[in-house]
């Protein structure tokens, strides 16, 4: 009876074992199909990437207008400035009237019909009288325009005051070569005609006082030198 119990007791030991390894297998089966389900899954399988996306600059745009039509009138076409007569205020004029020798053959107060000493407003009438008088005498226009050409280099030399004071100088040392005339000599255009504006009244007294305390003082002072010589 004791063997029988002993061996029961031992199967029922085994059997106890036995089923403890079966849960452990089991329990490790299960997690094993938990993993593979795990691992198969898209879910998990696949890697979720974020990209975190910033804000950028709008792009710039650079428009370049190519003009296939004409240009303007204003660019297209220069403004001329019409060109006067040479001026004869030069080194080499200024030379020969310091020699003596005329600056030029033109005889420009003879041209106008004016004086040497006339004003600069009878030279302009001169000149406008002078065009007005070519304009009605019917010639053809190649010849009015040599003349009214003519007419204006004589008006331009006599209206401005630096030629004309270089011109009429060069005819003063032309006419007397040995005798030397200053530049200014010859200026008659500024000269002027009006008597000058009359002075006021000095104030003599002042001066007078001043006489008299100075005329004072003196006669002090030499009485006082003879006074103490006496003594």
């Amino acid at each position: 009876m004791a063997v029988s119990s002993s061996m029961a007791a031992a199967a029922a030991a085994s059997v106890v074992y036995i089923s403890r390894r079966q849960n452990v297998a089991s329990s490790w089966a299960s997690r094993r199909k938990r993993r593979r389900r795990s691992c198969c899954c898209p879910f998990f399988s696949q890697s979720r990437i974020i990209t975190t996306a910033f804000p950028t600059k709008p792009p710039k745009y650079v428009i370049r207008c190519t003009a296939t039509g004409n240009p303007s009138p204003e660019t297209e076409t220069p403004v001329e400035v019409p060109k006067g007569p040479p001026s004869l205020i030069s080194a080499l004029n200024v030379e020969r009237a310091l020699r003596g020798i005329p600056i030029t053959d033109v005889d420009h107060y003879g041209r106008l019909g004016i004086q040497k000493s006339c004003p600069f407003d009878q030279v302009y009438v001169a000149y406008k009288n002078k065009v007005e008088a070519l304009m009605n005498e019917g010639v053809d226009e190649e010849a009015l325009n040599k003349k009214l050409e003519l007419l204006k280099e004589s008006y331009s030399v006599l209206s401005n005051a630096q030629e004309r004071r270089l011109y009429d100088w060069s005819l003063a040392r032309s006419e007397k070569p040995d005798t030397y005339i200053w530049p200014f000599e010859v200026d008659t255009t500024k000269k002027s005609t009006e008597s000058p504006p009359p002075q006021e009244p000095e104030d003599e007294r002042p001066t007078t006082l001043v006489g008299y305390f100075m005329l004072g003082w003196f006669i002090l002072a030499f009485t006082l030198s003879i006074a103490l010589n006496l003594l």
